[in-house]
């Protein structure tokens, strides 16, 4: 199916800038939760403080079709009034999240140095150098997020839903919008040599990795790193370097796709392709 391009985003947006609207969307989650198909018109206006059923009329189709459908007479959230509702309890729009900075052990991009310092900096969960602050990985950083954590559990939960979020859109799937994912590679400055990224065609959020990344998703290499009693599955983005920094990565000819791929990893080696569609196939153990 096409992309929609007669919604007016400015209407959508315009018709929750009323709180009674807002009021009205939290009962039709509350009914969801509660197990029930929706809330009739009668149902809604007793629960409201509102001063007359045309009033009610007119907000409810303001909401109509983008938020609220309606069925004979009973009403009930769409998709996107889910998302909005959830949005708001969350605190997304109203709060700024609050992270007490620390270091981790890590490896900077730079220099010599191992430890890292994470804070929050310019709306980002930043992991950077402690000494020269070469920045390692970012992570978006919602306010549910720091909420009953410590500082440490708030960066190992944006690390788990970045691998989470990176896994899906490399397969071509927006992790934010469902959107179609166009996958790539880009040859970048050393040490990282080549970057896959992932580009959303709907809602243009660009998520982007080592190309290295892109094998510690593979069943075979996590199988093989196992065998060195290593959890490469639950491997944090800022300790990547340390494990990836041996291993070879040569374009096939032309660049910058396919890419052969020499895993190694205490003396021993696997190899495997990447292809233009960032598939990855197991070639030989050496």
């Amino acid at each position: 199916m096409g992309r929609q391009s007669d919604a007016d985003p400015g209407v959508a947006f315009a018709a929750l800038g009323n709180e009674l609207r807002l009021t009205i969307l939290r009962r039709l989650a509350a009914a969801a939760e509660a197990e029930r198909d929706g809330l009739s018109f009668t149902e809604l206006y007793d629960e409201l403080a509102i001063d007359s059923t045309s009033q009610l009329s007119y907000h409810l189709n303001q909401l109509d079709g983008r938020f609220v459908r309606k069925s004979d007479d009973t009403y009930a959230l769409t998709q996107a009034g889910d998302r909005v509702v959830r949005a708001v309890r969350s605190g997304t729009y109203e709060q700024e999240p609050t992270f007490e900075p620390i270091t981790v052990e890590g490896a900077c991009p730079r220099c010599a140095c191992t430890t890292l310092s994470v804070s929050y900096r310019e709306r980002l969960l930043t992991v950077a150098c402690a000494d020269c602050d070469a920045i390692v990985v970012t992570y978006d950083l919602p306010p549910p997020a720091t909420e009953d954590r410590t500082s440490e559990e708030v960066l190992a939960a944006c690390d788990r839903r970045a691998r989470n979020d990176l896994a899906v859109a490399l397969e071509g799937t927006c992790p934010t919008c469902g959107g179609l994912m166009a996958v790539s590679v880009e040859r970048t400055d050393e040490p990282a040599g080549y970057s896959c990224r992932a580009d959303c065609s709907q809602c243009g959020i660009c998520l982007f990795a080592p190309v290295e990344a892109r094998l510690l998703y593979h069943p075979g290499v996590v199988s093989f790193f196992w065998s060195h009693d290593v959890d490469v599955t639950s491997l944090p983005f800022w300790r990547l370097l340390p494990l990836v920094e041996t291993w070879e990565v040569e374009p096939d000819g032309s660049e910058p796709l396919p890419l052969t791929v020499t895993v190694v990893h205490e003396g021993e080696r696997l190899v495997a392709s990447v292809d233009t569609d960032l598939s990855v196939t197991l070639l030989k153990d050496l």
